[in-house]
C-alpha cells in the first residue's frame, strides 16, 4: 500500500484547509466590524451659531443621524432635551451639543441688550465673542470724558447690520450682559455717552 506524501515545496490538503478557514474568518470579522460601525443614532445639532445662554428648542435645533460610537452618550439626543435647557457656552452652526454644555439653571442674572458703538469694533468680534463695554461720558457737544469700564465678559449674541446703506453707519450688537451692569449701561445710553466694545477687555 502506497502512502500519500506531499510533493517537495507543496502544501498538504490539511494546511490548505486551515489557511482557507483563517482567511474566511478574517473576511467575516472585517465584514462584521464594518457593518456594526454603520449603526447610526439620531442626535440634535444647531441650525445656526448659538451663544451661551441661548434656550435650546426645536426652533434652533434639527435632528440628524450620526455614528458617534463610544461618544454617543456624551451628546444631546431628542429624548434628552429638557424644557428650560440653556447653553453654558457658545456652539457653532451644525455642531452636535455636548451634554456638558447644557444647564437648566436660572438665567435671570443675565440680560440681553442691543448697543450701537460709536467707535468701530474689531473684525474679530463675532457671535460668541467675550467683550468688554466702555463708555465715555458726554461733557459737552462732541466732547467726551475718559472711558469707564461698564461691563466685562459680556457675550455677543448677534451682529446686526445697519438698515440704511450709509457706509459710515456702525453695526449694532445684541449682547448678553450681567444684570448687575444693566443699569449703568442704560444710564450711559440715555446720557448719550460714546460706547466702545473691545474683545480683549482693554480700553480702545
Amino acid at each position: 500500500m502506497k502512502t500519500l506524501r506531499s510533493q517537495p515545496g507543496g502544501r498538504s490538503p490539511v494546511s490548505i484547509a486551515i489557511s482557507s478557514i483563517v482567511v474566511l474568518g478574517s473576511v467575516l470579522g472585517a465584514w462584521f466590524f464594518i457593518e456594526s460601525n454603520k449603526t447610526t443614532e439620531v442626535f440634535l445639532v444647531t441650525k445656526q451659531d448659538l451663544p451661551s445662554g441661548a434656550a435650546l428648542n426645536i426652533a434652533n435645533l434639527e435632528k440628524i443621524e450620526l455614528s458617534l460610537f463610544g461618544l454617543a452618550g456624551a451628546y444631546l439626543r431628542p429624548e434628552s432635551l429638557l424644557e428650560g435647557a440653556y447653553l453654558q457656552r457658545p456652539i457653532g452652526s451644525g455642531e452636535t451639543i455636548p451634554l456638558s454644555a447644557i444647564t437648566t439653571q436660572d438665567q435671570d442674572n443675565w440680560s440681553n441688550l442691543v448697543l450701537t458703538p460709536q467707535i468701530p469694533f474689531s473684525s474679530q468680534v463675532s457671535v460668541g465673542s467675550k467683550v468688554a463695554i466702555w463708555a465715555s461720558p458726554l461733557l459737552e457737544f462732541q466732547t467726551y470724558g475718559e472711558p469707564v469700564l461698564l461691563a466685562v465678559d459680556a457675550e455677543v449674541v448677534e451682529l446686526i447690520e445697519p438698515e440704511s446703506g450709509f457706509a459710515s453707519q456702525q453695526k449694532s450688537l445684541e449682547l448678553r450682559v450681567p444684570s448687575d451692569s444693566l443699569q449703568y449701561l442704560l444710564g450711559a445710553i440715555s446720557g448719550q455717552a460714546s460706547i466702545a466694545i473691545t474683545a480683549n477687555g482693554g480700553s480702545s
